[in-house]
């Protein structure tokens, strides 16, 4: 059920003579009947738009316009416009200066019933009565009309409905592989992060889930780094890659990142360049030797850019508008890695441990080629991921298929069909304790991605014959693949896996010394 309702009007540039009332009746007649009915399937025209009342008032000609399912009132509303425009300035030399929805009504019934209030933006008033909506709409413009404000309200509401039924990734999660058993070879029995404190090897830095990595531990993570790059990415031919860490508002949003916006620090720079702008927080500072919090939020402008997320995003920026040729991408597909710094999510103020963090690092591998060629890259750095994992570090892990992180981040949950390839796997090992930022005794540490042509559509790049053409990725952490190897192996170096002592040398750095600490 879907019925629909607007009310606005078509302003002109200048008033019609009275001779053209009659002609504007004969207008909206033949439109109803031809003009509106237009792309409405056969035997739905009774859906389709209706102008069901109109009147010229001085240089505006208001109206009202129904419609069911079909030819949305928004649509139809820019049809008469243009159409007008054509009439009217053919035999008067009147043109149409804008079109306005001043009201717009929406009733339709949702598959499911909320669970709990929803809000929408541009409505007026938004009721929900079992699964049955009613929606007001704020004043739209030309401009909104044609973006299908109306239609991208109505798709938000049914989507924040259905999120309302997804309780998060263990809903749609089935278990593909499993080790044997090994935690009782684990030398570390809880959290490791206190002991790593208190040999300073690591030490925390001012803001939550930030730390500063001393020689020991950081050597421990380039050893890791190491071994993804010799042992997964160069076997697979991937080639190293530097990608912009600083990401436009834009390019997040054909991400899907602003989905996810809770979980993105965000950048804003200043208003300006001119030192004399921030003499009065260097004042500030100098007299009350406090940092100015309110007066930089005065300095600086609404966020540009978000610090990355997830690595990847240049990587369909880069391609966005281009055309590609499958044919060539069959023989040898896009495979880029990058390791171009830390990556950063907001995890939240109260992180504890070196599990989870607000900066971190990565290395991504991003690669493109038509769908089946880009599901046997992904299953292949899976295969050496577990490889690394059971063989070289020696971790209990698990497999797991679960929502493609793609539709997660655009807040829809989908359960893989049995006919079809598994989009997201997730690597996660088993734990002898729970973390101390989450009551979990485990830690997913990678994750395996197939986009489909998810992000081929959102950055429009294509092949030159329009055939399909996928992209994907995966992300592998060394700062939490180095976190599980040293619970497993614990702190002295005479018991870590060769494979890490290979990349280290014979003996392990120091921490720094001094009089206070460690």
């Amino acid at each position: 059920m879907l019925h629909l309702k607007l009310d606005g009007y078509i302003e002109l540039g200048d008033d019609l003579p009275n001779e053209a009332q009659s002609e504007l009746n004969a207008f909206f007649e033949d439109a109803n009947q031809k003009l509106l009915k237009k792309g409405a399937p056969k035997g739905k025209e009774s859906e389709a738009a209706q102008v069901t009342q109109w009147s010229l008032k001085g240089d505006k000609i208001e109206l009202q316009i129904v419609s069911g399912r079909y030819v949305r009132p928004h649509s139809a509303i820019l049809r008469l416009s243009n159409s007008l425009s054509n009439l009217l300035g053919a035999k008067y030399h009147v043109g149409v200066r804008r079109t306005v929805a001043t009201n717009y009504h929406i009733e339709t019934e949702l598959e499911k019933e909320p669970l709990e209030q929803v809000t929408i933006p541009f409505t007026k008033e938004l009721k929900i009565e079992g699964n049955k909506a009613y929606l007001s709409l704020v004043e739209m413009d030309e401009s909104e009309l044609k973006r299908n404000y109306p239609d991208r309200i109505l798709r938000r509401l049914e989507e924040k409905v259905a999120a309302q039924y997804v309780t998060g990734k263990a809903e749609f999660t089935r278990t593909i592989e499993r080790s044997k058993k090994g935690l009782e070879k684990y030398k570390i029995r809880e959290d490791p992060t206190e002991t790593a404190v208190k040999l300073g090897w690591v030490k925390e830095f001012p803001g939550a889930g930030i730390w500063q990595i001393m020689p020991p531990y950081a050597a421990l993570i380039r050893a890791v780094e190491n071994i993804i790059i010799d042992d997964i990415a160069k076997p697979l031919g991937f080639q190293e890659v530097m990608l912009p860490r600083l990401i436009p508002l834009d390019v997040e949003m054909k991400k899907g990142h602003l989905g996810i916006a809770n979980e993105i620090i965000w950048a804003c720079p200043p208003i300006s360049r001119d030192p004399k702008e921030f003499e009065e927080i260097l004042d500030y500072v100098e007299i009350t030797s406090t940092p100015p919090v309110e007066l930089l939020q005065k300095k600086l402008r609404p966020p540009m850019f978000g610090l990355s997320y997830a690595q990847c995003e240049p990587f369909y920026e880069l391609f966005a508008q281009e055309i590609v040729d499958i044919e060539a991408l069959e023989k040898n597909p896009i495979k880029f890695y990058d390791k171009n710094g830390p990556t950063w999510r907001w995890e939240g103020g109260g992180l504890k441990g070196l599990e989870r963090l607000n900066e971190f690092h990565r290395v991504e591998f991003v690669y493109m080629a038509p769908p089946e060629k880009c599901v046997e890259i992904r299953d292949q750095v899976l295969e050496k991921a577990i490889t690394m994992i059971d063989k070289d570090l020696d971790l209990e892990y698990r497999i797991d298929a679960t929502t493609a992180v793609y539709l997660e981040h655009a807040g829809i949950t989908e359960e893989e069909k049995e006919e079809e390839f598994v989009k997201t796997y997730d690597l996660t090992v088993i734990l002898p304790f729970e973390t101390k930022s989450r009551p979990e005794a485990e830690l997913e540490i990678s994750s395996f991605h197939v986009h489909t042509d998810f992000y081929a559509k959102r950055f429009h790049f294509r092949d030159k014959t329009r055939k399909t053409v996928y992209t994907g990725c995966v992300g592998i952490g060394p700062s939490r693949y180095a976190y599980v190897t040293l619970i497993r192996h614990g702190f002295n170096y005479d018991d870590w896996p060769k494979k890490i002592k290979k990349y280290i040398g014979e003996k392990l750095p120091e921490p720094p010394q001094t009089v206070t600490w460690p």
